[in-house]
Protein backbone atom coordinates (compact mmCIF):
# COMPACT_ATOMS: atom_id res chain seq x y z
CA UNK A 1 0.00 0.00 0.00
CA UNK A 2 2.79 2.46 0.93
CA UNK A 3 4.57 1.66 -2.35
CA UNK A 4 1.38 2.44 -4.32
CA UNK A 5 1.01 5.81 -2.55
CA UNK A 6 4.66 6.71 -3.24
CA UNK A 7 4.35 5.62 -6.89
CA UNK A 8 1.16 7.66 -7.32
CA UNK A 9 2.84 10.70 -5.77
CA UNK A 10 5.85 10.29 -8.07
CA UNK A 11 3.64 9.99 -11.16
CA UNK A 12 1.64 13.06 -10.15
CA UNK A 13 4.80 15.07 -9.51
CA UNK A 14 6.30 14.06 -12.85
CA UNK A 15 3.07 14.82 -14.71
CA UNK A 16 2.82 18.25 -13.13
CA UNK A 17 6.46 18.97 -13.91
CA UNK A 18 6.09 17.98 -17.56
CA UNK A 19 3.11 20.30 -18.01
CA UNK A 20 4.85 23.32 -16.56
CA UNK A 21 7.30 25.54 -18.39
CA UNK A 22 10.97 24.72 -18.11
CA UNK A 23 12.73 26.62 -15.35
CA UNK A 24 14.79 29.60 -16.47
CA UNK A 25 18.42 28.85 -17.19
CA UNK A 26 20.82 29.13 -14.27
CA UNK A 27 22.86 32.29 -14.12
CA UNK A 28 25.66 31.92 -16.63
CA UNK A 29 24.07 28.92 -18.41
CA UNK A 30 22.18 28.89 -21.68
CA UNK A 31 19.52 26.29 -22.44
CA UNK A 32 20.69 23.41 -24.61
CA UNK A 33 20.14 23.84 -28.36
CA UNK A 34 17.71 20.90 -28.41
CA UNK A 35 15.44 22.77 -25.99
CA UNK A 36 14.46 25.25 -28.74
CA UNK A 37 11.30 25.08 -30.81
CA UNK A 38 11.23 22.65 -33.73
CA UNK A 39 8.16 23.82 -35.67
CA UNK A 40 8.07 26.79 -38.00
CA UNK A 41 5.34 28.41 -35.92
CA UNK A 42 7.33 28.04 -32.69
CA UNK A 43 10.54 29.29 -34.23
CA UNK A 44 8.89 32.14 -36.13
CA UNK A 45 7.15 33.21 -32.90
CA UNK A 46 10.59 34.29 -31.66
CA UNK A 47 10.67 36.93 -34.40
CA UNK A 48 9.32 40.34 -33.43
CA UNK A 49 8.07 42.70 -36.13
CA UNK A 50 8.09 45.87 -34.09
CA UNK A 51 10.32 48.57 -32.63
CA UNK A 52 13.83 47.56 -31.62
CA UNK A 53 14.92 47.73 -27.98
CA UNK A 54 15.95 51.30 -27.11
CA UNK A 55 19.62 50.30 -26.84
CA UNK A 56 19.59 48.89 -30.43
CA UNK A 57 17.94 51.83 -32.21
CA UNK A 58 21.06 53.82 -33.09
CA UNK A 59 20.96 54.79 -36.77
CA UNK A 60 17.30 53.84 -37.28
CA UNK A 61 14.95 56.71 -38.18
CA UNK A 62 12.41 57.16 -36.88
CA UNK A 63 13.77 55.41 -33.77
CA UNK A 64 10.56 53.41 -33.18
CA UNK A 65 10.30 52.09 -36.75
CA UNK A 66 9.10 48.47 -36.77
CA UNK A 67 11.65 45.98 -38.11
CA UNK A 68 11.99 42.19 -37.92
CA UNK A 69 14.32 41.09 -35.15
CA UNK A 70 14.99 38.27 -32.69
CA UNK A 71 16.14 38.95 -29.13
CA UNK A 72 18.78 36.80 -27.48
CA UNK A 73 17.59 34.56 -24.64
CA UNK A 74 19.57 36.68 -22.16
CA UNK A 75 18.70 39.96 -23.85
CA UNK A 76 22.37 40.73 -24.50
CA UNK A 77 22.12 40.77 -28.31
CA UNK A 78 19.52 41.32 -30.99
CA UNK A 79 19.56 39.84 -34.51
CA UNK A 80 18.03 42.39 -36.89
CA UNK A 81 16.73 40.59 -39.98
CA UNK A 82 16.61 42.24 -43.40
CA UNK A 83 14.00 41.22 -45.94
CA UNK A 84 10.30 40.45 -45.84
CA UNK A 85 8.01 40.78 -42.85
CA UNK A 86 7.63 37.03 -42.28
CA UNK A 87 10.97 35.56 -43.24
CA UNK A 88 14.17 36.84 -44.69
CA UNK A 89 16.55 33.92 -44.22
CA UNK A 90 16.77 31.09 -46.76
CA UNK A 91 18.63 27.79 -47.03
CA UNK A 92 20.25 27.64 -49.44
CA UNK A 93 20.44 31.43 -49.82
CA UNK A 94 18.69 33.05 -52.78
CA UNK A 95 21.03 33.99 -55.61
CA UNK A 96 19.81 37.59 -55.55
CA UNK A 97 19.44 38.04 -51.77
CA UNK A 98 21.90 37.37 -48.96
CA UNK A 99 20.89 36.20 -45.49
CA UNK A 100 21.58 39.58 -43.92
CA UNK A 101 21.66 39.88 -40.14
CA UNK A 102 22.78 42.92 -38.19
CA UNK A 103 23.98 41.77 -34.75
CA UNK A 104 23.66 44.51 -32.12
CA UNK A 105 25.02 43.78 -28.62
CA UNK A 106 23.38 45.44 -25.62
CA UNK A 107 26.72 46.47 -24.13
CA UNK A 108 29.07 48.47 -26.34
CA UNK A 109 32.23 46.69 -27.39
CA UNK A 110 35.57 48.13 -26.28
CA UNK A 111 37.05 50.40 -28.95
CA UNK A 112 40.12 49.01 -30.73
CA UNK A 113 39.45 45.56 -29.27
CA UNK A 114 38.20 43.35 -32.06
CA UNK A 115 36.69 40.15 -30.74
CA UNK A 116 35.07 37.73 -33.18
CA UNK A 117 31.43 36.69 -32.91
CA UNK A 118 31.49 32.91 -32.83
CA UNK A 119 28.32 31.08 -33.87
CA UNK A 120 27.58 27.43 -33.18
CA UNK A 121 24.30 26.68 -34.95
CA UNK A 122 22.27 23.51 -34.33
CA UNK A 123 19.31 22.49 -36.46
CA UNK A 124 16.51 21.65 -34.03
CA UNK A 125 15.30 18.06 -34.27
CA UNK A 126 18.43 16.95 -36.13
CA UNK A 127 22.11 16.33 -35.46
CA UNK A 128 23.23 18.95 -37.96
CA UNK A 129 25.68 21.52 -36.56
CA UNK A 130 27.37 24.41 -38.35
CA UNK A 131 29.99 26.83 -37.07
CA UNK A 132 30.55 30.35 -38.32
CA UNK A 133 32.85 33.14 -37.19
CA UNK A 134 32.48 36.84 -37.83
CA UNK A 135 36.06 38.07 -37.34
CA UNK A 136 35.12 41.66 -36.54
CA UNK A 137 32.49 40.71 -33.96
CA UNK A 138 28.83 41.76 -33.84
CA UNK A 139 27.74 43.98 -36.70
CA UNK A 140 26.54 43.48 -40.26
CA UNK A 141 26.79 39.93 -41.58
CA UNK A 142 25.50 37.27 -43.94
CA UNK A 143 24.91 34.01 -42.09
CA UNK A 144 24.19 31.12 -44.45
CA UNK A 145 23.26 27.75 -42.98
CA UNK A 146 23.13 24.42 -44.84
CA UNK A 147 19.47 23.39 -44.43
CA UNK A 148 16.03 24.90 -43.89
CA UNK A 149 14.40 24.74 -40.46
CA UNK A 150 14.67 26.20 -36.99
CA UNK A 151 18.26 26.81 -35.99
CA UNK A 152 19.46 27.57 -32.48
CA UNK A 153 22.52 29.79 -32.61
CA UNK A 154 24.78 29.84 -29.57
CA UNK A 155 26.71 33.09 -29.77
CA UNK A 156 29.87 34.22 -28.02
CA UNK A 157 31.81 37.49 -28.34
CA UNK A 158 34.10 39.57 -26.13
CA UNK A 159 33.41 37.46 -23.02
CA UNK A 160 29.61 37.46 -23.57
CA UNK A 161 27.22 34.67 -24.53
CA UNK A 162 23.65 34.55 -25.75
CA UNK A 163 21.38 32.38 -27.87
CA UNK A 164 18.83 33.04 -30.63
CA UNK A 165 16.45 30.83 -32.62
CA UNK A 166 16.23 31.69 -36.33
CA UNK A 167 13.98 30.19 -39.00
CA UNK A 168 15.52 29.47 -42.41
CA UNK A 169 12.93 28.89 -45.14
CA UNK A 170 13.59 26.38 -47.92
CA UNK A 171 14.59 28.14 -51.15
Amino acid sequence: MAVAVIAAAAITACSAASDSAAPPPKSGALPPASAGPVTAAGCLARRINGPLPVWARGGFHPPGVPIGHVMGVRGDIVAILWGGPKTSLYAPPHKDQNNKILWVPRLPLPVMSLSPLTIRATLNGAHLVASRELPEGPGPSSVNLPAPGCWTLNLSWAGHQDQVDLWYTAS
